[in-house]
């Protein structure tokens, strides 16, 4: 109806917010702003988690669920053995290894450094970017937390592909002429007995010329490597990999480890404080796990057949490591007579080595002990850290065999071979 008075309408000036029609719901606060204003209800209850700490949760968590799945699963060991380490394996380590092996650096080193790098600068961001009440601290904690989680768990899933599935490989005593018969205490007390004699025997054409650095074993020692995978069913054998000194040096001459492998980029690194007639046989361990043998034991035994198709530098370097395996399971008084017949060579060879091992830090050294049996057990090796001495029994229970003695011959014709001469 028309009340008779005149209609002011108002103008808006262009561009200025209009005022929205109706009321505003309970709980609601317009923001104002160019355009259709927005309402905020302050009144709703918090969004979830998941969807608080961002949309790639799922993805992160599924990730994560898969690294479960892997680590959890069964899987068989004779896939592994001919799918997995006899032919995907090799194939990818044959070509990485090389390329690995153009720098002299440890490829290990660079991507450490680069992880951990991106990871502090990622959190040091997300963080630094986080609101300043704690729900929006919160949810950038619980997703920063949550991605890293998934990090970790892709890595693991990486290690897998790229070499840990080796772990779960069938065992040497399921391949060789393996008897657990033959494991016995008088056993164990010829073959200590005989290890001395090999020292002996050895140890002057072994130092008749200066031991070879790290870089020159490759050369001596590749076509032994080589020869041993043949002998032991390989049909396309692993390429031997480039000794490298690594930035971890110092920890491990303080957690006396001696080397490892890098199972992301398939290279050797070593301790550079080893001492020289402790080099043959650590590459040939090194490269008995780039092999695929896994298994500290496994790779210990394959070790010692590397250096016993190699030389009398490589032999010598053998029965060192085995002396001290095979004495330490002998009573008391049986490991006084066995070390009584020891000569003045390699006896001082081998407290050369007590001595390096004495420059660990004991709380590092069980430190390190500690977290390796964790890893080693992770990774379905049930006798963990201890693993290391089973290399004993793959000895003797596959003595009287041509696993090893075809190669270790007799202990005058092992001590009549000259090192090779280097090329």
């Amino acid at each position: 109806m028309d009340s008779g008075e005149p209609v002011v309408k108002r103008r808006v000036a262009p561009g200025a917010p209009r005022r929205p029609r109706g009321r505003a719901r309970r709980g609601s606060i317009p923001v104002t702003g160019v355009g259709t204003p927005e309402y905020r209800n302050v009144s709703a209850k918090p969004a979830g988690l998941v969807r608080r700490i961002g949309p790639g949760s799922w993805i992160a968590a599924g990730v994560i669920a898969a690294a479960l799945v892997a680590a959890l699963a069964p899987t068989s060991a004779a896939w592994v053995e001919q799918t997995y380490s006899r032919q995907w394996y090799v194939a990818a380590q044959r070509i990485l290894t090389p390329v690995s092996a153009l720098v002299p650096f440890s490829l290990l080193d660079v991507l450490a450094i680069a992880g951990l790098l991106g990871l502090g600068i990622w959190w040091w961001r997300g963080l630094r970017g986080a609101g300043t009440d704690w729900r929006s601290r919160s949810a950038v904690a619980a997703r920063l937390m949550l991605h890293t989680a998934a990090a970790a768990a892709a890595l693991y899933l990486v290690f897998l592909a790229m070499w840990g599935l080796n772990y779960r490989r069938m065992p040497l005593t399921a391949k060789l002429d393996y008897d657990a018969a033959r494991i016995s205490p008088e056993a164990l007390a010829s073959l200590a007995a005989e290890s001395v004699d090999r020292l002996n025997a050895l140890h002057a054409p072994a130092a008749a010329e200066p031991w070879l650095s790290f870089g020159e074993l490759p050369g001596r020692f590749g076509p032994a490597f080589d020869r041993v995978q043949r002998r032991l069913g390989a049909r396309r054998p692993a390429v031997a990999g480039r000794p490298k000194t690594t930035l971890l040096t110092a920890y491990f001459r303080r957690a006396g480890i001696d080397g490892m492998l890098s199972p992301f980029t398939l290279e050797v690194l070593v301790n550079g404080t080893v001492l020289p007639f402790e080099r043959p046989f650590l590459v040939a361990h090194e490269w008995s796990h780039l092999a695929g043998y896994a298994n500290e034991s496994e790779a210990s035994f394959v070790g010692v057949l590397v250096c016993l198709a190699g030389d009398a530098q490589s032999r010598y370097s053998a029965w060192l490591y085995l002396s001290s395996q095979l004495v330490r399971h002998l009573p008391a008084d049986a490991r006084d007579r066995v070390w009584a017949g020891l000569d003045g060579g390699p006896r001082a060879d081998l407290r050369a080595i007590a001595a390096r091992l004495r420059e660990a830090v004991p709380v590092v050294r069980r430190g390190a002990s500690r977290v390796y049996d964790r890893y080693l057990r992770a990774n379905r090796v049930a006798a963990g850290i201890a693993s290391y001495g089973l290399v004993v029994d793959l000895l003797l229970g596959t003595d009287g065999t041509p696993t090893w003695r075809g190669l270790a011959g007799r202990i005058d014709a092992s001590a009549a071979q000259p090192p090779a001469p280097r090329r």
